[in-house]
């Protein structure tokens, strides 16, 4: 064969494998449309409820990889692309574009809600072991994998179509906030009271504390420097490790879990189902009550809305009317119930009605101790609220009869 001959044949072998690219990215991206826009019809499908929706995706990524249609590279992209619009783009929920409009959230709630409530992990594990080759001498042993792969996709589907742990959307997030407006809310020494009673009991740094989270390194750096002071070379080094390691703990313990007044109101907010997950919902604390407070405050300053500058106060106002509390064995939906019993419905009272003795047994209540107070530890519990007149006697009084319901039916005055 004459080097012309040569010459000719690889420049007809390039040709061909130019050829074969161009006709394989053509057909990627006639698939990626094809899959775009039958997305958009699930999507647009209103008979469907979402978690069903999110099922036929799977499915239908998952097919198309065991068939050999796409790759599993191929399978994750158009599944990142299918979840972030269907979570952040094409959502019915019109109150998330209006409070989530930083990028980065965006993101973020993509991958809480995606990992969290519609397995999603679970599907990239089922994936991933597709793409597991073994030596040719192990080949048998990839039925395993497949096996693996498949238990994998039907645990995803179970989770996803379960919906044990749910989050509300953000329109009914936000509804108290409608109910509720800060121009409309009287900022007095009587809620000045009653926020001073709660945060000397539930977050005494919350006035302090910028973050919204205890997640504030300026805040939990001030605190460690105060612990730390007087210990000295390798003694100072074990501290920090022994308490850091007991701050983790402490973190999804059920009787600490340093939550916040934010954190805890968030949680009453956007928990809809599966309150015992507790690392699913405390993580879920500390994100989206940044996300989501951060993006009520930008949403009035940038409004120009009345009072927005009492917006750390406007928080506890809806605190109270929301947050629930338990008093004996009584469980109250929101913290008002105690004082006006009202079954899904707004309170007759508001918080400017109640005694600031009947506050201060609620909040106890928060952490289930209203039933605890007595004469020989009242003290205690008072003094950490030093610019609030209480009386002792009236509040182990109305602790003693309050399961007696002697206020007009209700517990606490």
């Amino acid at each position: 064969m004459s080097l012309t001959d040569l010459e000719k044949l690889y420049e007809g072998s390039v040709k061909g494998i130019i050829q074969t690219i161009k006709w394989k990215y053509c057909l990627m991206k006639i698939l990626f449309l094809f899959f775009f826009f039958a997305m958009i019809a699930i999507y647009n499908y209103s008979d469907l409820r979402e978690y069903q929706r999110m099922a036929i995706i799977y499915i239908s990524v998952y097919a198309l990889t065991v068939l050999n249609i796409i790759g599993v590279k191929m399978a994750l992209v158009l599944l990142v692309v299918s979840l972030f619009c269907f979570f952040e783009i094409f959502t019915s929920d019109e109150t998330k574009f209006k409070i989530l409009v930083n990028p980065i959230y965006k993101i973020i709630d993509f991958i809480y809600i995606s990992f969290s409530q519609y397995a999603f992990g679970g599907i990239c594990c089922a994936l991933l072991m597709l793409r597991i080759k073994l030596p040719e001498i192990l080949n048998e042993q990839e039925v395993i994998f497949k096996i693996i792969s498949v238990l994998f996709m039907a645990w995803s589907l179970t989770v996803t179509l379960q919906q044990k742990y749910v989050i509300h959307t953000f329109g009914e997030m936000y509804k108290v906030f409608t109910f509720f407006p800060i121009n409309k809310v009287e900022f007095n020494e009587k809620l000045n009271d009653a926020c001073s009673i709660l945060i000397s009991i539930e977050d005494q740094a919350y006035y302090e504390r910028k973050a919204f989270s205890f997640l504030s390194p300026k805040y939990l750096g001030k605190i460690l420097k105060n612990k730390i002071q007087g210990q000295i070379g390798r003694k100072k080094i074990t501290y920090v490790f022994m308490a850091g390691n007991k701050f983790v703990r402490n973190v999804f313990d059920e009787t600490r879990g340093y939550s916040t007044i934010p954190m805890q109101l968030i949680r009453s907010l956007g928990i809809k189902r599966g309150y015992n997950y507790k690392y699913r919902r405390k993580i879920f604390e500390i994100i989206y009550s940044r996300i989501f407070f951060k993006g009520i405050e930008r949403m009035l300053k940038e409004d120009q809305v009345a009072q927005r500058q009492y917006f750390k106060e406007y928080l506890l106002y809806i605190y109270f009317h929301k947050v629930n509390t338990f008093l004996g064995d009584a469980t109250f939906s929101k913290f008002l119930n105690a004082f006006d019993m009202k079954y899904n419905k707004r309170n007759d009272k508001d918080i400017y009605d109640c005694t600031n003795e009947g506050i201060f047994i609620a909040c106890m209540g928060l952490s289930k101790r209203a039933n605890k107070i007595t004469k020989e530890n009242i003290d205690y519990y008072l003094q950490g609220i030093d610019n609030v007149e209480l009386d002792s006697n009236l509040i182990c009084e109305m602790v003693g009869k309050m399961m007696d319901k002697p206020y007009d039916g209700n517990y606490l005055q």
